[in-house]
């Protein structure tokens, strides 16, 4: 259903210990206040993966069928560059909490669709452009010694939802045509996230974490009453995402 990018992230884990090799400090320990530190901002960067989930109700049962409705319909995984701003606060600990704002550059959404009475597949598009608000409490362990260098690793998760918002036209292509058809998904999607990562701390300045996180949508993105919109039979749509991000504190 998703994929993950296991390559990219033993990649850049090895490239990190590299890093880490290079400038950490061996003896000594990199930051060592920081886990007194309260308050701290950085960027991130990463890859993206969106798909929709749907949910086939009464509607799809063959003998409930209308001539000309959906009669089958799946979604191909759509691939996009996103980037933001992490601001984290310490509640307690290592017990953090995590918010900021990010965006996610646009790629077409592709969903294949069939129709009673109508053999041919079919094709609707879109090109969100997202803007993401994520809320996150960020639970860390302790540091520990990686390779020679005192105290220069440790792991982490987190748990959140965030607020995705698309504030491009919305507008939907159908097959090959150029000419854009009124919206048939809702702006707003919200998901509940969940994610893993480690940071390494490289030197006294720089912490680098890579991450990876699954999001999963909570409301219907259906949006109901538009002529000829092939999701009208359908329960429920949400949407869902991985994305891997490479995080950089000071």
């Amino acid at each position: 259903m998703q994929h993950l990018y296991w390559r990219q992230i033993i990649a850049c884990c090895i490239l990190l210990i590299i890093s880490l090799n290079g400038f950490g400090q061996k003896g000594g320990i990199n930051q060592p206040d920081h886990d007194d530190e309260k308050f701290w901002s950085g960027l991130y960067f990463g890859v993206f993966t969106s798909n929709f989930q749907y949910t086939r109700g009464a509607n799809f049962i063959p003998g409930a069928l209308a001539v000309n409705s959906t009669s089958s319909i799946e979604s191909e995984p759509g691939f996009f560059l996103h980037g933001g701003i992490p601001i984290t606060f310490r509640v307690y600990k290592n017990l953090l909490f995590r918010t900021g704002m990010a965006i996610i550059l646009n790629s077409d959404l592709n969903n294949n669709f069939l129709k009673k009475g109508n053999s041919n597949v079919q094709v609707f598009k879109t090109s969100p452009l997202f803007f993401q608000v994520p809320v996150a409490l960020k639970y860390e362990s302790d540091r520990y010694d990686i390779l020679s260098y005192r105290d220069a690793m440790r792991h982490y998760i987190v748990a959140g939802a965030t607020l995705n918002y698309d504030f491009s036209t919305g507008s939907v292509y159908y097959n090959n045509t150029g000419s854009p058809n009124a919206a048939i998904i809702k702006p707003l999607n919200l998901t509940y996230d969940l994610g893993l990562g480690l940071t390494f701390i490289i030197n006294d300045y720089i912490r680098i974490s890579p991450e990876i996180k699954f999001s999963y949508g909570i409301n219907n993105l259906i949006k109901p009453a538009v002529t000829n919109s092939p999701l009208l039979n359908l329960d429920k749509l949400t949407g869902n995402y991985v994305s891997f991000s490479l995080h950089i504190e000071n």
